[in-house]
């Protein structure tokens, strides 16, 4: 499930990135067919998947020939990861190609707790813009509360009210 800045691309004002970040159910049962699948194309660091998969952690592939990076974050086994990857939307980004992507209030709340850790500006920033082409505040509250979010998740409301009130369009 692709989610991060190139999912926000969806959702809102696209912004640089330097990577491609995406949510994977990946076992250790199945950790050889996927590092088989993209060894050609990628450099994949074989120990590093298995330990990822063990903590529910992230790795990173990078693209050969390209050189950019893929961050695979391990899907975790708590409520509210489960519940967005439940929810994710399948979108075609051109006639011959469809991806997995973040359902854009799940996006909003990932970010928001991703703020939480870092105090992210840039995170913030990206909340805003979304939440300024709408979304669904019932939902986003209700877990913005479980996750501890709901005082970022004001600020980043404030924001926007910010921009318009100086005349910016965040």
């Amino acid at each position: 499930m692709l989610t991060g800045s190139m999912a926000l691309v969806h959702y809102a004002m696209p912004r640089t990135t330097t990577d491609i970040d995406v949510v994977i159910e990946l076992s250790i049962a199945d950790a050889d067919r996927f590092i088989r699948e993209f060894e050609n194309d990628f450099y994949i660091p074989r120990n590093r998947v298995r330990d990822s998969i063990n903590r529910s952690a992230m790795f990173n592939i990078l693209n050969q020939e390209t050189i950019i990076k893929i961050d695979c974050v391990i899907l975790k086994k708590d409520e509210f990861s489960q519940n967005a990857f439940s929810r994710r939307r399948r979108v075609r980004y051109t006639e011959d190609f469809e991806i997995w992507i973040i359902d854009k209030e799940d996006l909003i709340l990932s970010k928001l707790n991703w703020a939480k850790v870092s105090r992210s500006e840039m995170q913030m920033r990206d909340v805003a813009s979304i939440l300024r082409n709408g979304y669904d505040a019932e939902y986003v509250d209700f877990w913005a509360e479980k996750l501890g979010v709901r005082d970022i998740l004001r600020e980043c409301l404030e924001l926007i009210d910010k921009n318009y009130a100086d005349g910016h369009d965040s």
